[in-house]
């Protein structure tokens, strides 16, 4: 009798002890349950907040309005209501985009403490940096002393570099097919700053007149409307060049590679007069270079 009344006791005991704790217990799973809810939900706001940014930095530094418009259209893109935008900012000299988001969330479980919602926020700044190597480059050289502006006339082509030198590069071997492809779809190597590349001597008029006309024919396909200063940026008419010096150039010569530039192709004509113009631009697949020189080319990178 005794040995049962023991265990009676201990059994009521361990019922008021579960009496006590048992709220806490399941407030403690409740908290756990949101706040992986809350998680979630920042996850997903700081992934939109940092595709919008980057995307609208693209735009940067000629159409801020462009840059505004597209980080919305992201974050719009990546199931975030146009409510749970803060603000969207172009900021620094039109060098970078900020996109800050709040959203309110639900609580499923804490309700039973008394709390109905909590709330998340994610920001992100993407910023315009200075592009110190490039893929994809178009293999013509232009000389690095050559006076920049945006919207300036720049002919390819038009005078001798050197000795036997116009303007094309050889970018992974030598020789005009090789030549017309790099034109055609952009050198698939990665070419840096303080590179060395090789000039591809002569004219080689009939495929360079072909690689151009094809792209011309591609961004009209493409972009209709597009015109050098308001233009998808991967359009076909959008050229990436190497800034080089042609001091050394006479006949088949390394050449050093001082910065890069963004060029939008005009015209082509049957004497090979090829017409662009310098425009400032983020390019894909640059890498930023704080010490590079600023030719208008640029890459945007997250800074926070």
């Amino acid at each position: 009798m005794i040995g049962l009344s023991g265990r009676t006791c201990q059994r009521g005991q361990l019922i008021v002890v579960l009496a006590i704790c048992l709220p806490a217990i399941l407030g403690a799973i409740a908290l756990v349950a949101d706040v992986g809810v809350l998680y979630r939900n920042w996850a997903i706001l700081q992934a939109g907040a940092d595709l919008a940014a980057t995307a609208g930095a693209g735009y940067l530094p000629s159409s801020p309005s462009l840059a505004t418009a597209t980080a919305q259209s992201i974050v719009v893109a990546n199931g975030i209501g146009t409510s749970e935008i803060v603000s969207i900012n172009v900021l620094a000299n039109n060098t970078e985009v900020n996109v800050q988001l709040r959203r309110s969330v639900p609580y499923s479980f804490a309700v039973l403490l008394g709390l109905t919602s909590g709330s998340v926020a994610a920001q992100a700044t993407a910023q315009i940096q200075t592009v110190g190597a490039a893929m994809g480059v178009t293999p013509m050289g232009v000389s690095y002393d050559t006076q920049y502006s945006s919207g300036q006339v720049v002919q390819l082509m038009e005078n001798q570099v050197g000795p036997g030198n116009w303007d094309p590069l050889a970018l992974g071997g030598t020789g005009s097919s090789i030549l017309q492809q790099n034109i055609m779809n952009g050198y698939q190597g990665k070419i840096s700053v303080g590179d060395y590349v090789q000039t591809e001597p002569g004219v080689a008029a009939g495929p360079i007149r072909t690689a151009f006309n094809y792209l011309l024919n591609q961004g009209q396909m493409s972009d209709p409307a597009g015109t050098f200063t308001n233009h998808t940026p991967n359009d076909p008419r959008v050229l990436v060049v190497p800034m080089v010096d042609f001091s050394t150039a006479q006949g088949s010569s390394s050449v050093l590679v001082k910065g890069f530039a963004v060029l939008w192709l005009v015209s082509v004509d049957s004497k090979n007069n090829i017409q662009t113009y310098f425009i400032n631009q983020v390019v894909p697949g640059g890498t930023p270079q704080g010490s590079a020189n600023n030719y208008g080319a640029y890459t945007a990178v997250l800074i926070q």
